[in-house]
């Protein structure tokens, strides 16, 4: 499909992020509502947030550092080309009752990276659009980006995806008597 709505297509790999290490930041734009209402954070989170609160500020300027560095050099990636197309996550989704089960676990566990962190590292424009279902059901996500200053482009495509494919319009299964999992105790401090 996508082969006929652009000019030409290729596999393209853009450089890899590694860990950036920014989870100092991360704790200092969560620190008052984690400090609130630590227990409404996913168990992941929640320990990325508390190792975040340990670092040294070495450690922070060393990683903005790198993310300075891929920042500047991500557009020259995009030079032979205009746009990447890739799926907006690694694996197909979970039920809710599935991710809330992985999510409440104790046990480490290796987080489950998507196609979309890079991205928001790299500081460029990208969008996810729908682009099928698995055959549970569930939904699966088509991302388009490019580099930057290139949101004119990535809209184009995912709008002309969008006007060529009828995902966009479908729903999944929902009716009002759809059950709902029930949302986590948490303390609120005042």
């Amino acid at each position: 499909m996508l082969a006929r709505l652009a000019k030409s297509t290729k596999d393209v790999a853009l450089p890899a992020v590694g860990n950036i290490g920014l989870a100092g930041e991360s704790y200092a734009y969560h620190e008052e509502f984690f400090a609130r209402g630590g227990g409404r954070y996913q168990i992941p989170t929640r320990r990325s947030l508390q190792n975040g609160a340990n670092l040294k500020a070495a450690d922070y300027i060393r990683a903005r550092w790198k993310l300075d560095l891929i920042r500047r050099t991500i557009d020259d990636a995009f030079s032979d080309f205009d746009l990447v197309v890739l799926p907006t996550r690694r694996r197909t989704p979970r039920t809710i009752d599935s991710a809330i089960k992985r999510e409440e676990s104790d046990k480490l566990r290796n987080p489950e990276l998507e196609n979309t962190g890079q991205f928001n590292v790299y500081g460029i424009p990208a969008i996810s659009v729908p682009c099928g279902f698995t055959s549970g059901g569930l939904p699966v996500g088509l991302m388009i980006a490019g580099p930057r200053f290139s949101e004119g482009r990535v809209l184009a495509l995912a709008n002309a995806y969008e006007r060529a494919t009828e995902w966009h319009k479908r729903k999944p299964p929902l009716r009002p008597d759809t059950p709902v999992p029930a949302l986590a105790a948490t303390e609120d401090r005042e």
